[in-house]
């Protein structure tokens, strides 16, 4: 007798219990978390930290894979065409989701229906740092220097069309001044160029931190709303009169293929919570000048369509594209 026979001639209960069992037999390989970046970069370091946890909450071994490049859209669309069985996973900033569509003209995916949202794993507040052969210890004293030399001072960001482009674009136009965009294949890079001198400045959601501590950069402000817990001392750009920049401030999260099972999802994020709770990897986190974040699946998707129509005007007003 065929399978599919006896199982009709099953008991409803046994025929549940025969649903459980398979779904509690997740995971039973190793998962990969794809990460939308190079590594050494903020997105990479906090997907690596909670990614040794998960493996140990899981049983399996979790792989982090590395795939940058065109502003997070290859790591992205290696994901949406994967198998929705929790096996390959997103590991991403929000821009890849919720700037790429104002773009880009085409994308190999929908920022909303090629993924099931997972969880928040960090929110980044991007750090107003400078080389310190510039000379300057505050803001006001940047923009002076900036507007006395229009076009002069350079700034990195992790490639066109990235997050820190937008927040410097925005910050630009609201100090007034008028500086060279250089752009980067990850974070890890630019601030390699930042740390020798030859780029000037630059927002950094969180991998300079350790430069800034020892006194090889200076941070002069953060985009906000609000202070860094990692640099209380730094003030918002708002508090020195710059305003709107705010806007531009981003996280980190996880991601499944879109059609993966809810009941894999909610494992997954079941895991995740008291990862991102734990005292480790919320101090790993601040002292990458992140945010501790988490959040359920629907806080995740809603945080995203916010997202979405808040970006829309920002990135037509600064005129960015990637064709």
């Amino acid at each position: 007798m065929k399978r599919r026979t006896l199982l009709s001639l099953l008991p409803a209960p046994l025929l549940v219990g025969t649903r459980a069992h398979a779904q509690a037999a997740y995971p039973s390989k190793a998962i990969h978390i794809v990460v939308s970046v190079t590594a050494g970069g903020s997105i990479d370091t906090i997907a690596r930290s909670y990614g040794d946890r998960l493996s140990q909450a899981l049983g399996q071994p979790v792989v982090i894979e590395n795939r940058p490049g065109a502003n997070g859209n290859i790591a992205a669309s290696s994901v949406a065409r994967a198998a929705p069985d929790g096996y390959t996973l997103f590991a991403t900033g929000g821009s890849t989701l919720n700037l790429n569509p104002f773009l880009y003209r085409e994308l190999p995916f929908d920022p909303v229906k090629s993924f099931a949202p997972i969880t928040l794993t960090a929110r980044t507040n991007f750090i107003l740092v400078v080389h310190p052969k510039l000379g300057v210890d505050t803001v006001e004293a940047f923009v002076t220097l900036a507007k006395a030399k229009p076009r002069t001072l350079n700034y990195g960001s992790a490639g066109s069309g990235s997050l820190i482009q937008i927040a410097t674009e925005l910050f630009n136009t609201s100090a007034g001044v008028e500086t060279n965009h250089v752009p980067y294949k990850g974070l890890a890079p630019a601030v390699s160029d930042l740390l020798s001198g030859q780029i000037d400045f630059m927002f950094d959601s969180a991998t300079t931190m350790s430069h800034i501590q020892s006194g090889k950069l200076k941070a002069l402000a953060v985009i906000g709303p609000n202070p860094l817990p990692a640099l209380p001392q730094v003030k918002t750009l708002a508090a020195h009169g710059i305003n709107g920049v705010e806007v531009a401030s981003g996280w980190h999260a996880l991601f499944a293929p879109a059609g993966t099972p809810p009941e894999i999802v909610g494992r997954l994020n079941a895991a995740l919570q008291p990862i991102l709770a734990s005292d480790a990897i919320k101090e790993r986190i601040v002292s990458l000048g992140a945010e501790p974040a988490s959040s359920t699946p629907e806080e995740l998707a809603k945080t995203l369509a916010t997202d979405l129509e808040r970006l829309e005007p920002i990135v037509k007003k600064t005129g960015a594209r990637l064709d």
